[in-house]
């Protein structure tokens, strides 16, 4: 929008509805119309917004007058019809490349990111619904483009500079243009250091001595005693490897798994009936998956 239009510098501060400061490249005049009028709008120039925002001194400027029992607006001395204007976005923040990067195959990379602010109105709001001081942002895991993706980070509440580590899982380096959406922030709640976090379960020692004992015992008795020992020495070192139980299962967030239709949408159903003899089974199923990591409630198509 300030395309060939001269910035000046400025000692201005902005900021966002919570507080985060909005770093400013200057201001400058930008000509402009509304309808058929040629109007000029000096105003602040920011890579961190991407619409225009008239404020109080605009309108002072124009001798603005809005007429809510005509629907209209006079500006300069020229009126205009309000319009009702739905709006479709559904982010408060996203964030963009700062620079071209490019990553190499088969490999992951912190890049530097600029935070974009949707609409005051929706930041204030959401302030306003949580009514706290602590501004905790974090990307959400997703593919950007095929074979890259971003990686779930907690972020620091500023405008520039902002750390985000993407992967790349394709045998091919990928190159990535700056300003390139890598994905929207989602508002986290914060919790003190000093809060009490429930103990990750751990299997017995016991437990874990009488797995590797079972795998020792399957060793060939023609193994010498001392490889016996350091093949035992291995397992313990890394028995967290092991499962201890049907509940114990391992997990990957590297990759994401896609199932792909084709054309064809996805199908809601309603859900199958089960026999009554069945839904406490089934509840306990649920409930062991929940509790393993295996499944989380949501709400969607």
């Amino acid at each position: 929008m300030v395309k060939g239009c001269r910035i000046l510098p400025t000692n201005q501060k902005i900021s966002a509805a919570n507080g985060t400061d909005i770093p400013l490249l200057g201001y400058t005049t930008v000509p402009a119309k509304i309808g058929k009028q040629r109007i000029e709008v000096m105003g602040f120039v920011t890579e961190h917004i991407d619409v225009p925002y008239l404020g109080i001194d605009f309108l002072t400027d124009y001798d603005a007058k809005w007429d809510f029992r005509k629907k209209e607006v006079t500006i300069a001395g020229v009126s205009h019809p309000l319009l009702s204007r739905g709006s479709s976005q559904t982010w408060i923040r996203r964030i963009v490349l700062s620079d071209d990067v490019t990553i190499p195959p088969m490999s992951q990379m912190n890049v530097g990111t600029k935070v974009i602010f949707g609409s005051p109105s929706s930041e204030r709001q959401l302030h306003d619904q949580r009514g706290d001081d602590m501004n905790v942002w974090a990307t959400d895991a997703h593919e950007v483009v095929r074979g890259v993706l971003v990686a779930r980070t907690l972020l620091p509440d500023r405008a520039s500079e902002v750390p985000v580590e993407l992967f790349n899982v394709t045998d091919r380096p990928v190159t990535l243009k700056s300003r390139v959406v890598l994905g929207n922030l989602e508002r986290l709640n914060a919790y003190s250091a000093q809060s009490p976090t429930p103990p990750r379960q751990q299997a017995p020692a016991d437990l874990e001595s009488k797995i590797i004992d079972e795998m020792m015992n399957k060793v060939d008795s023609s193994v010498p005693d001392e490889y016996k020992v350091k093949l035992s020495q291995l397992l313990l070192r890394n028995s967290a490897a092991f499962s201890k139980d049907e509940l114990d299962l391992g997990f990957t967030d590297l990759v994401m798994h896609r199932i792909d239709t084709g054309d064809a949408r996805s199908v809601r159903q309603q859900l199958r009936r089960c026999p009554p003899a069945h839904l406490d089974v089934i509840d306990q199923h649920l409930q062991d998956m929940q509790r393993q990591g295996i499944i989380e409630p949501c709400q969607s198509p």
